[in-house]
């Protein structure tokens, strides 16, 4: 990038959340978003600019740090899932107050043992990105690490009723 295009960049970036910062729609799989990131930090690593003036070389450090900050959260479906309900209510960034409110999440929601919250947490990530069959197949492996869970056994509940209704919808558009 030349000189003027970081620099125009840097103005952009406390407007940009990290969708837009990545370049990747908000729907992304966690593949896309580590190729998206493997692909912004190539192009703005600081190493490549040492040669650079000086206020260049600190653009770009500050972008290359904001889209190291955009993977860590948008990584973690528990940072995720709080970033974008922050983002929703016009916060681009994720600040120590929705880092603190994730952390309290994620400790109350995702289970006691490790198995448990692994497959929690994958069940998340399928339901986000629409696929409720996966989901569900997530959150039955979940109990059975944590067959007494009642927020695994809640959120399976409320997942199979939404796959049902998705699976009767098109019977329904067929019968009018």
């Amino acid at each position: 990038m030349s000189p003027k295009e970081i620099h125009a960049l840097a103005r952009l970036l406390d407007g940009m959340d990290y969708y837009k910062l990545l370049r990747v729609p908000r729907d992304a799989a966690g593949a896309e978003i580590r190729n998206a990131y493997h692909e912004a930090r190539r192009r703005m690593h600081p190493d490549s600019y040492l040669r650079a003036e000086p206020d260049v070389r600190d653009a770009v450090d500050r972008i290359a740090r904001r889209i190291t900050e955009g993977y860590t959260t948008l990584r973690s479906p528990v940072r995720r899932s709080a970033y974008d309900e922050k983002l929703d209510e016009g916060q681009l960034r994720f600040v120590a107050e929705t880092r603190d409110a994730a952390r309290e999440t994620a400790e109350a929601e995702l289970g006691n043992t490790p198995n448990g919250k692994k497959y929690f947490a994958l069940a998340l990530e399928a339901e986000r990105v629409g696929d409720l069959a996966k989901a569900v197949a997530q959150l039955k492996m979940a109990l059975m690490f944590e067959a007494d869970n009642a927020r695994f056994k809640a959120k399976l509940a409320e997942l199979q009723a939404r796959a049902k209704l998705v699976k009767a919808a098109p019977h329904q558009i067929g019968r009018n």
